[in-house]
């Protein structure tokens, strides 16, 4: 890819490819664990966008892109926040660490700190 055309990606495909990726199963839970630059990565090469995954300063931009747009995303509802470990009722799954205010010292159900 020449200059230009790196040119062309950042004005042009640049935001489109973010917002694919905003919008794919690799911005969701499933992938959650990996981390983000191979979340990118991965979904660059599954829709067939080697060139930019094969040019370090194009997949370096999709993926700053990506990071400025999360938030956007989030408010937009393209993306889910990440799940609470607790239920809405309040209730802790079995061996979870407890909620706490700030002000306050944890302790688990037995009375140990935790």
């Amino acid at each position: 890819m020449t200059p230009a055309d790196h040119g062309e990606l950042a004005t042009g495909r640049l935001h489109a490819i973010a917002w694919k990726f905003l919008g794919s199963e690799f911005a969701g839970p499933i992938y959650a664990n990996w981390p983000i630059d191979r979340r990118v990565e991965a979904c660059l090469l599954h829709n067939g966008f080697k060139d930019v995954v094969n040019d370090g300063g194009a997949c370096n931009a999709v993926l700053q892109c990506v990071m400025a747009n999360i938030g956007r995303a989030l408010r937009d509802g393209r993306l889910s926040p990440p799940q609470d470990r607790y239920d809405p009722d309040g209730s802790r799954p079995q061996g979870a660490p407890p909620r706490m205010a700030a002000h306050e010292v944890a302790t688990y159900d037995d009375g140990r700190a935790a």
